[in-house]
C-alpha cells in the first residue's frame, strides 16, 4: 500500500513529539496524492525539503483539555513559541506541524494525513502558501481546498481558521501571495463555516525595513505580534477570551 511505504519510509523525519528537521529525498510523484484530479500541476519538489513538530501533553494530566494543531510553514516556526505560551497559558493544548510541504508539493495530503490522525482536535489553524509562490494560482486553489477537505474528513468536529500567507520584502511575491490569498478566500467563502485569520491584512501596512529579516521572514517584535493574533483567533474558535 503507497500510504503505508510512505510513512514508513519517514517515520524518522516526521514523527509526532520530536524535532525534525531534515534534508528529504524526492519521492516518486507518479500520480497526485489524496484523489486529485491529475490535471493539477503539483508544485514538485524543492532542493531541500523538511519538516518539524512537536505535539505536547498528549498522556498527562492535561491530555483532555481543548487542543490546536497549527499547520504552516517557516512563517509558523517563527511565531508558535509566542502563541504556545499564551495559549497554554489559557488551558490549550498545541500541537503544531511546521515543514516546506505546500498543497501543491507532491504526497502533501499523505503527510497532512498523518497528523490530523495523531490526535482530536478543537482547533486546527492552517497557514500555507509560501511555498506555492511559483505555482499557478488555479492549481493551488485546487489542492488548497482538497486539503480542507481532508481536514473536514478526519476531523469533522474541530473547527478550522485559515490563516492567510503573510505579505514579503518584494513587490512581486507579494502581490502572489495576494493573489493566492484571494483565491483562498473563495475556497474559504465556498466551503462556509471556516474562519479567517487575516495576517496578511496585520502585516502588509508595516514597514519592511523595520520589521522583516529577509525576504519572507519577520524580526522577534513582529513574530510576537503573529503569536498573539493566532493565539486570539484559537481562543475565539474555541469559545474563550
Amino acid at each position: 500500500m503507497q500510504v503505508r511505504k510512505t510513512i514508513n519510509r519517514y517515520a524518522a523525519c516526521v514523527a509526532v513529539g520530536m524535532s525534525v528537521f531534515c534534508a528529504m529525498p524526492a519521492l516518486a510523484a507518479d500520480k497526485p496524492d489524496g484523489g486529485c484530479p491529475v490535471s493539477v500541476n503539483l508544485r514538485g519538489h524543492e532542493n531541500t525539503e523538511w519538516s518539524r513538530s512537536y505535539a505536547y501533553h498528549l498522556v498527562d494530566g492535561r491530555k483532555n483539555l481543548p487542543r490546536v494543531l497549527l499547520v504552516g510553514d517557516s512563517i509558523v516556526n517563527g511565531y508558535e513559541g509566542e502563541a504556545r505560551r499564551l495559549l497554554e497559558a489559557k488551558g490549550v493544548n498545541v500541537t503544531y506541524w511546521i515543514s516546506s510541504y505546500c498543497v501543491t508539493s507532491p504526497h502533501y495530503l499523505t503527510f497532512l494525513g498523518i497528523y490530523l490522525d495523531e490526535a482530536k482536535y478543537d482547533v486546527i489553524h492552517f497557514n500555507n502558501g509560501l511555498h506555492s509562490l511559483d505555482t499557478p494560482t488555479a492549481d493551488w486553489e485546487k489542492r488548497f481546498e482538497a486539503a480542507l477537505r481532508l481536514i473536514r474528513e478526519k476531523q469533522p468536529s474541530a473547527k478550522i481558521v485559515w490563516c492567510t500567507s503573510t505579505p514579503l520584502k518584494d513587490a512581486a511575491k507579494t502581490a502572489k501571495a495576494r493573489e493566492l490569498n484571494a483565491a483562498g478566500a473563495k475556497v474559504v467563502a465556498r466551503l462556509g463555516g471556516i474562519e479567517t485569520n487575516d495576517l496578511f491584512a496585520a502585516l502588509d501596512p508595516l514597514d519592511r525595513n523595520a520589521n522583516w529579516s529577509d525576504t519572507y521572514h519577520h524580526k522577534p517584535h513582529v513574530r510576537k505580534m503573529e503569536g498573539g493574533l493566532v493565539a486570539k483567533a484559537v481562543l475565539s474558535a474555541i469559545g474563550r477570551k
